[in-house]
């Protein structure tokens, strides 16, 4: 009895060991402050504040982040200024990420293309020009597939092949989803899977080409990764088991808008645009030389060039 008792205590002890580190985990991540952006605003969306900047005078553009651990708008920082002296440039974090709401729900590609037409009929109240990397491409996809009127030309970074969009939650993620939400071991697996070193990996290995990567990148997403404590876990969670995936082929077939693919030099780049072009021959593309996933921190000025003539 005695030693079941003191086997008890000594778990009751770990638990609490467990908790308290998370926390001083998240306390420590986001007490720098190192995500600021000027000109910033909030959104009161149904399911949460958004959060968004805007500055420039012109025809409306706005910039979608991707969905990598710590992504936010940050991610189009070296674009903006260059951009809002002939446009009006909105940056959005999507909910889920960066300085927006992270509420305990699970996140769908539905939910996000929900906001983004939202964002753009109640925000910007006009057609507006969308650059999006990454996942974001396809909620973006789908949006203007519902919506065409608020939508003008599209630019998407490094966009996901559809067939890998086309995905759907199987039991294994569910339990995994299950897993990464529960109080304490879900906690752990997140603060693990979102810890300077796994981001500091991932941007040697996806998103950079370069391999010497600035600190202030890795500090930045690691603080995004962490606001608003272990809410953070549940948008986690349900990429993880790939809730935020959908199928855009008949969309990309069918819409009118003009499509424009910037691709990184990445090994996957060439079969993307394969793919797109053949659901949507009028689909252009370019490459961009030495850079990887996130161009826009890497080679912002080529991404610059293509931008001005892509929304002249």
């Amino acid at each position: 009895m005695k030693k079941h008792t003191k086997n008890l205590f000594y778990f009751l002890i770990s638990l609490c060991t467990i908790t308290l580190i998370n926390k001083i985990i998240f306390i420590t991540s986001t007490i720098k402050n190192n995500l600021y952006s000027s000109n910033s605003y909030y959104y009161q969306w149904k399911f949460g504040k958004i959060f968004y900047t805007v500055q420039g005078t012109g025809k409306p553009i706005l910039l979608i982040h991707s969905l990598y651990m710590g992504s936010s708008e940050y991610e189009f920082n070296k674009l903006v200024k260059t951009l809002s002296s002939n446009h009006t440039v909105y940056t959005i974090d999507l909910i889920g990420y960066g300085r927006s709401d992270k509420p305990k729900i699970t996140y769908t590609a539905f939910l996000y293309v929900q906001l983004i037409n939202d964002f753009i009929t109640e925000v910007i109240k006009d057609k507006t020009d969308v650059v999006a990397c990454s996942t974001s491409s396809s909620f973006v996809t789908m949006a203007c597939y519902q919506n065409p009127d608020l939508f003008n030309r599209l630019l998407y970074i490094n966009p996901i092949n559809t067939t890998t969009l086309q995905r759907n939650p199987t039991k294994k993620g569910k339990l995994l989803k299950y897993l990464l939400e529960m109080p304490i071991l879900g906690t752990t697996i997140y603060n693990i899977a979102s810890s300077k070193y796994i981001i500091n990996k991932n941007f040697k290995r996806k998103y950079l080409k370069k391999r010497l990567v600035k600190r202030k990148f890795i500090n930045i997403y690691h603080e995004s990764a962490h606001l608003q404590g272990v809410n953070n876990k549940y948008v986690y969670a349900s990429k993880c088991n790939k809730y935020l995936n959908v199928s855009i082929d008949k969309a990309l077939l069918n819409i009118n808008n003009s499509i424009y693919l910037l691709m990184g030099n990445n090994k996957n780049a060439e079969d993307i645009v394969n793919n797109y072009t053949e659901l949507n021959p009028a689909i252009e593309y370019s490459y961009i030389d030495n850079a990887n996933l996130l161009p826009q921190l890497e080679k912002p000025s080529e991404v610059l060039n293509i931008c001005n003539m892509y929304f002249c």
